[in-house]
């Protein structure tokens, strides 16, 4: 199996395409395993040249849990996970890749950028912000009482509790694909059920500092991506991340809400595509 080789914690990682192909790393979002990103969509993602890697962020599916199941204290921070992603990299022998992350995983993107341009080629920025607070959070968001659930559900129980943690999530012009977001479910569930990471990436996403005065020394080509129905994060941070980043594309989608619409995947392929190549 795929893990890093060069210290703790072990990060479980994929790759599918040529090695040869330029370099794009996926990184997924608060609580959410590798297997989140759609087959489909990267399946695309290879027929358009690419070499794509995912991984399992520290604290969920099978990389390191940093600490045990009724433990909250244990504290890293985003800093320590795009650390993560370098050694994913290290591993594979990549000095950098094109990175691209939605939500959380758009945070530790623009971490990397920040902090270890040298590693970064190119970013793509999904659903995502500067800074976590009331100024960009919804307040649905800021009022779930569903994101951590209980750690001893049924397979069936937490199949059902992760439909319904997606539902604020769905867009509203593009249908809420209930079957694929189960088998997602059903699939986190059977690779690894331990919902405590949860409560500790959040912990290290709520204490990140504010990005903002840092992302006007960012470079590399970049796209954003928002939503106009997302009922999590504000399209502002999005237009406020563009008018920042110097050269930085906006693509702003009325009725896409917080999730990778499968009618949008081919326009999500192509603006990555134009990104890398921009690079």
């Amino acid at each position: 199996m795929p893990y890093t080789e060069n210290g703790a914690p072990r990060i479980y990682f994929e790759t599918r395409g040529d090695p040869g192909n330029p370099p794009l790393v996926l990184i997924e979002g608060l609580g959410a395993q590798m297997v989140g990103w759609p087959e489909g969509f990267l399946n695309r993602l290879v027929d358009r040249g690419l070499y794509v890697i995912t991984l399992d962020n520290r604290d969920v599916g099978l990389s390191e849990m940093m600490g045990a199941p009724d433990d909250v204290s244990v504290a890293y921070s985003l800093s320590d996970m795009a650390g993560d992603v370098c050694r994913v990299l290290d591993t594979l022998g990549l000095a950098a890749a094109h990175i691209a992350g939605q939500s959380m995983g758009g945070a530790i993107a623009q971490t990397l950028g920040i902090e270890r341009p040298a590693r970064v080629l190119s970013l793509t920025l999904i659903y995502t912000a500067a800074v976590f607070d009331a100024t960009v959070i919804t307040e649905e968001a800021l009022g779930r009482k569903d994101l951590v659930p209980p750690a001893n559900l049924t397979r069936d129980e937490a199949i059902a509790s992760y439909v319904d943690s997606q539902r604020p999530c769905a867009s509203t012009i593009y249908p809420f694909d209930e079957s694929r977001v189960a088998e997602t479910g059903a699939r986190s569930f059977d690779r690894a059920y331990r919902p405590d990471g949860i409560v500790r990436q959040t912990s290290a996403v709520m204490s990140s500092p504010d990005r903002r005065p840092a992302l006007a020394a960012v470079t590399v080509p970049t796209a954003i991506i928002h939503g106009r129905a997302d009922r999590l994060i504000k399209e502002e941070a999005s237009i406020e991340m563009a008018t920042i980043i110097k050269g930085a594309e906006l693509h702003l989608y009325p009725g896409m809400g917080h999730v990778v619409a499968e009618p949008l995947w081919e326009d999500f392929v192509a603006i990555i595509a134009r990104t890398i190549r921009r690079a």
